[in-house]
């Protein structure tokens, strides 16, 4: 079944993540972790490493990635379907980061971005 990742690594828990080489092997391993642990997962394409993993099904929230729109790293942005899923995402990433993110429409029209908040100046 999987192996250990030796790049990725689960944000919330700190540990490697499982790769697995197909979705369907991902699957099964969200299947065996609903089964046998009440767990609901689904699976996922890293962009990272390009293998498979699996999430909790209250982390998921699917994006692709905008093909305009670029961080300040020169990175494509990640572009979400709805205001909601971005800020669903935005949410995750302020308890398990602390990050301070805006939620904003791509101004082509490709979904939903983040963005950090600028602080003011006092």
């Amino acid at each position: 079944m999987g192996l250990k990742s030796r790049t990725c690594i689960g944000k919330a828990t700190g540990k490697a993540l499982t790769e697995y080489a197909s979705q369907e092997e991902a699957q099964e391993g969200a299947d065996y972790a609903s089964s046998n642990y009440g767990r609901h997962m689904d699976p996922y394409k890293c962009d990272k490493c390009k293998q498979w993993h699996i999430a909790p099904e209250s982390r998921r929230t699917p994006s692709n990635k905008c093909p305009k729109c670029v961080g300040t790293d020169g990175v494509a942005k990640d572009a979400y379907r709805s205001e909601s899923e971005a800020k669903r995402r935005a949410n995750i990433l302020r308890k398990e980061q602390g990050a301070d993110l805006k939620v904003y429409a791509c101004e082509h029209g490709n979904g939903w971005h983040l963005t950090k908040k600028k602080k003011s100046r006092r």
